[in-house]
């Protein structure tokens, strides 16, 4: 049988991850990692999550190792609720779906929201993984641009009155990959804009908490409650992604219908692990892993952002974020950070090229670097890397 022909169309638009084709040539070669979207195994939080696991086993095995309701564990569902209250989002229990990652997330509010043809409006650049599942059905991905703000308002207002727009998302908090946060004066803006529009925004939580200059962000839907907006967050980057336990959160007859496509996809998110993150979040020890995480992630960032100033200052500009994972580098016009990869791991070191992440093309001159996941002793030697081969 030719299976290629037994395909849906939409497999067609289905394209490889660059960053898994990535992986796969580190693995054969010893690199210092700038290219990878993992947190710091070292901040893992392992006693704690092991103990959980032994009072599951202990107290709640049945249950934890049971089908459970296609919505989450109610617990943990309440928490999420009273913690989203806690940021100035008022949330009721019933308003929150758990899912097995927030990439689940994204890809229940695409299959309910999105047909063929349908815009979807994104950041510039935008999280890679997102646009993934916008293209697989099949959107008309089309950005925004944006600046060391986020998204430009006036664009995004404009943008959002065309026709045929369904859904505008965006990672409002330290964005993947460029690290920047949307303006606190731009928020309410934006969401104003959305609500006269009648399109509906999917804001990408993923980095709140890792915040590490002064203040402390809140999600983009305090900026309104009343907005069309759904909320997507997760205990990825604050516990473990190995977990997968994430949720999304938004009007109650929302969550309901997403909860229906839940049902058919998965069942549900996993019984045991939800539980783990509830004993774990309920027992007080988010706060000090937050902190610890800030301080360590603050620590490899200033280390990166100064090694960059000190080996490629005048070479290329990058972005300077306040939070999360990740930075963008632009080289000098006319430089492709495609090109330049082989050079890179030849030296040693691996980035992302950019370019998967402007869904309108472009981007060709900027890479993706990830400071959190190397060891901070790696940091220095791996721009000191990077630097040859740009030069």
């Amino acid at each position: 049988m030719d299976w290629e022909k037994r395909y849906a169309g939409r497999m067609g638009k289905v394209q490889p991850s660059p960053i898994m084709d990535l992986i796969r040539v580190m693995s054969q070669r010893p690199v210092i990692n700038f290219a990878s979207g993992l947190p710091d195994p070292a901040g893992f939080p392992v006693k704690a999550l092991q103990e959980a696991a032994e009072q599951i086993f202990s107290e709640d095995w049945r249950a934890g190792l049971q089908y459970g309701e296609a919505d989450g564990y109610r617990p943990l569902r309440e928490w999420v609720a009273a913690d989203l209250t806690s940021r100035g989002v008022p949330t009721e229990t019933a308003q929150v779906l758990m899912v097995s990652g927030s990439q689940q997330g994204i890809d229940l509010v695409a299959r309910a929201f999105i047909q063929p043809g349908d815009i979807v409006l994104t950041e510039e650049p935008s999280y890679l993984a997102a646009l993934q599942v916008f293209a697989s059905f099949e959107a008309d991905v089309r950005p925004i641009r944006t600046d060391e703000g986020g998204l430009d308002p006036d664009a995004a207002a404009a943008a959002l009155k065309q026709p045929g727009v369904k859904l505008l998302y965006a990672m409002p908090n330290h964005q993947n990959p460029s690290g920047t946060t949307l303006a606190d004066d731009r928020r309410l803006i934006l969401l104003k804009a959305a609500a006269a529009a009648g399109i509906p925004v999917l804001a990408d939580e993923a980095y709140l908490h890792l915040r590490y200059d002064p203040g402390e962000p809140a999600p983009l839907a305090a900026a309104d409650p009343e907005a069309p907006i759904l909320t997507a967050g997760t205990f990825s980057k604050t516990i473990a992604p190995g977990l997968r336990v994430a949720w999304i959160a938004g009007p109650a007859p929302v969550i309901n219908r997403l909860a229906l496509l839940k049902q058919v996809t998965d069942l549900h998110a996993n019984s045991f692990t939800q539980r783990m993150v509830h004993r774990y979040v309920s027992a007080g020890h988010l706060p000090g892993q937050v902190a610890h995480l800030r301080s360590a992630y603050r620590e490899k960032r200033d280390v990166f952002l100064h090694a960059l100033e000190r080996r490629l200052a005048g070479k290329a500009t990058w972005t300077r974020p306040a939070g999360g994972m990740f930075l963008l580098l632009r080289l000098p016009r006319g430089r492709s950070a495609t090109a330049l990869l082989s050079k890179a791991l030849d030296e040693g070191v691996a980035y992302v090229p950019g370019g998967p992440f402007f869904p309108a093309g472009g981007g060709e001159e900027t890479m993706r670097l990830n400071f959190v996941s190397p060891p901070l002793s790696d940091i220095d030697e791996g721009v000191t890397r990077l630097a040859r081969a740009i030069r």
